[in-house]
């Protein structure tokens, strides 16, 4: 007897921010919920609703399932609905077998569609849960397995969103931590040829209560994929920035420094600044992905542990099983395996953007010490120059006032009293000796340097257009 049913979870955040402001969820929906939507507080942080529609529903109508089911969550919230508190949905499938069954969705560059796990993973790996029944052992064990997406045409693009419209899409995931991204994911319950009773004796003590095993692992699940796409995609992305600049740089040795345009030299510094602290705000934000999968993963365990023990049917009406969950073996955990692949992922972008961003401070030291030292050879021409300015207005003040004051100045000085005349002539000859001796020792240094940086300009020049500089086509480049 074929036993196919399917349901829908929806998880959603009770706090979060937006634009820097905490919002709270509703704490109490309307009593007017029909009797196939169901509501579960997660963690006290999270909210899931278990949509579940007629046994008679068809599975290749699922969209038009899922649509109801979403118009119900909405009608709940009412006003009070905010789209940023949305984390993902998760289509669950229960039938004998699920192997056979395919969803499709379309995006705007093709159709993604999710079927069970391909032949390359072996039945450990498959199957993240089995639960066996002690009263039916010639019955192979229920198995929960994930649905891996597949995409046509093929694409470079492997991180999806659900869009719930009319029909529902699925987008390309935007990349930022502004955007919530709310993930579709697509699981499969196969409990092989069981008697009726035990069938659905199976599914409502999985899926249905508050203490029903689907609520948790479910909700583990989604937060799961939720958490670490949108942190594996943006941290992929940023590996290839820092690739792609570092492989850049690392090809400009230090005698091509010499030719870099300070106006360039210093936006090239300051865009190099700007990526280190877009890249320590990534680090930040993947640190705290990688304890949030550490938490859930830890609180799954926990659950599955106290879920281990053998459960008995509490309807005394029907017949009775016993039914064991079994999570582990001994050299594979799928269902937790999953979650610590995940964090070792997202552990090793870590790991790889800090190696990225303390090669590329070596270089921002190298280059922030170059242009230190251009400017403090500035500096020190400023400095001369200042005082090569200062001095000569000292003596053409001293000038100035022998030329206006001869008589005062032969007074004082007591030396052609008779003759001041001659004090001024004197003054003029000074003047001139002093702006000789200023041109010879001061200016002409400068005169020096001014022919040295048109030099310097020239071979920059030349060596742009016959040995293509990497500094110099640094801008090009991009």
């Amino acid at each position: 007897m074929n036993h196919l049913n399917y349901e829908f979870y929806f998880l959603f955040q009770v706090t979060y921010n937006d634009t820097n402001e905490i919002c709270q969820e509703p704490l109490f929906f309307p009593n007017k919920i029909q009797k196939n939507l169901h509501s579960l507080r997660i963690d006290k942080d999270k909210i899931l609703f278990r949509y579940a529609p007629s046994n008679k529903a068809k599975l290749n109508e699922w969209q038009q399932h899922l649509q109801q089911g979403w118009k119900q969550i909405i009608d709940c919230y009412q006003n009070d609905f905010k789209p940023e508190a949305f984390i993902g949905v998760a289509l669950l499938i229960l039938d004998e077998t699920v192997n056979k069954y395919k969803i499709s969705c379309k995006t705007n560059i093709g159709t993604v569609t999710f079927q069970p796990a391909i032949n390359y993973k072996t039945p450990n790996e498959k199957f993240l849960l089995k639960i066996a029944s002690n009263e039916l052992k010639e019955i192979p064990p229920a198995t929960l397995e994930e649905f891996e997406p597949q995409y046509q045409p093929i694409t470079n693009c492997y991180n999806w969103q659900i869009k719930i419209s009319t029909p529902i899409s699925l987008k390309p995931m935007e990349l930022g931590e502004n955007h919530h991204n709310p993930i579709f994911a697509v699981y499969g319950l196969a409990h092989g040829n069981l008697p009726s009773e035990a069938a659905d004796q199976l599914q409502n003590f999985l899926c249905s209560g508050d203490v029903a095993l689907m609520w948790q692992v479910l909700t583990r699940l989604i937060m799961q994929k939720w958490q670490f796409e949108r942190f594996d995609m943006t941290a992929a992305k940023l590996r290839q920035q820092l690739d792609s600049k570092n492989e850049i740089y690392q090809q400009i040795p230090d005698n091509n420094l010499k030719c870099a345009n300070d106006k360039k030299f210093e936006a090239e510094l300051h865009n190099i600044m700007r990526l280190d602290a877009d890249a320590k705000q990534v680090l930040a934000r993947l640190d705290a992905a990688t304890k949030t999968l550490e938490i859930n993963r830890y609180n799954l365990e926990r659950h599955l542990h106290r879920s281990e023990q053998v459960w008995q049917y509490l309807d005394k009406t029907d017949k009775i099983y016993y039914w064991q969950l079994t999570w582990q073996n001994d050299t594979e955990v799928p269902l937790l395996d999953s979650f610590d692949l995940n964090i070792n992922n997202l552990k090793n972008h870590t790991t790889y953007i800090q190696d990225s961003l303390a090669y590329l401070d070596g270089i921002r030291t190298r280059w922030q010490l170059h242009l230190d030292g251009q400017r403090l050879q500035y500096e020190s021409n400023i400095q001369k120059l200042l005082f090569v300015l200062t001095s000569i207005a000292a003596f053409t003040g001293v000038v100035a006032f022998i030329t206006q004051n001869p008589e005062d100045v032969a007074l004082l000085l007591g030396i052609f009293a008779d003759n001041p005349q001659k004090i001024t002539q004197i003054g003029h000859l000074l003047l001139i000796g002093i702006n000789l001796l200023i041109l010879i020792f001061f200016i002409l240094p400068f005169f020096y340097l001014y022919l040295k940086s048109r030099w310097k300009k020239f071979h920059c020049w030349f060596k742009q257009l016959f040995l293509s500089s990497p500094i110099i086509n640094l801008h090009r480049r991009k």
